[in-house]
């Protein structure tokens, strides 16, 4: 990528998170019963996801794999930097939508239960969104495809992607029911 300053990515992931908290509370005035849409109903959740991982497994591989191939082929056709600003945007976006949602509804609990939600699937996934975009870079360059480039824009983000859905399979349900014990 072109040399993308790390204070303009974070700069664009915090005003995310400030609309995604203004967006959550502006909703809460306007027409509460639209925000259930992003709320966790936790108390039914948590013990189906721990008692029907199977389900659940092919369901986050079906979704994660769409995800991940829209990525990818949106990936293609545009720029790096321009997908790298809306990514961070938009996550912030999420990021600061969830947080304060959760946070409305059950206090200091649902803080640590939005970041549970998110943690750790959260950074396999930007991880493989990086080296994609990484990768992608690589092979635009003069010396062409070579091993390496295939290696990080496809092979590892896809490895990424798998190690987020086992994360969010067997490690995240553990968490958040964890969380709600408390």
């Amino acid at each position: 990528m072109k040399r993308m300053k790390v204070s303009w990515l974070i700069l664009s992931g915090f005003i995310g998170i400030v609309l995604g908290t203004l967006f959550a509370n502006i909703m809460e005035r306007i027409a509460p019963e639209s925000l259930a849409v992003f709320a966790i109903d936790q108390y039914s959740i948590s013990n189906w996801i721990l008692e029907e991982r199977d389900t659940l497994g092919w369901f986050l591989v079906r979704k994660r794999g769409g995800q991940m191939l829209g990525i990818l082929l949106l990936g293609f056709f545009c720029n790096s930097v321009f997908l790298s600003f809306v990514f961070t945007g938009f996550g912030g976006f999420i990021w600061g939508l969830f947080l304060s949602l959760e946070t409305m509804r059950l206090g200091i609990q649902g803080l640590f239960l939005a970041i549970a939600c998110f943690f750790p699937q959260g950074l396999c996934y930007v991880l493989a969104i990086w080296l994609f975009l990484t990768g992608k870079e690589q092979l635009k360059q003069p010396n062409g495809i070579t091993i390496q480039s295939v290696g990080i824009g496809f092979l590892l983000p896809i490895g990424a992607v798998i190690i987020g859905v086992l994360s969010e399979i067997w490690i995240s349900p553990e968490l958040i029911y964890w969380i709600l014990q408390k």
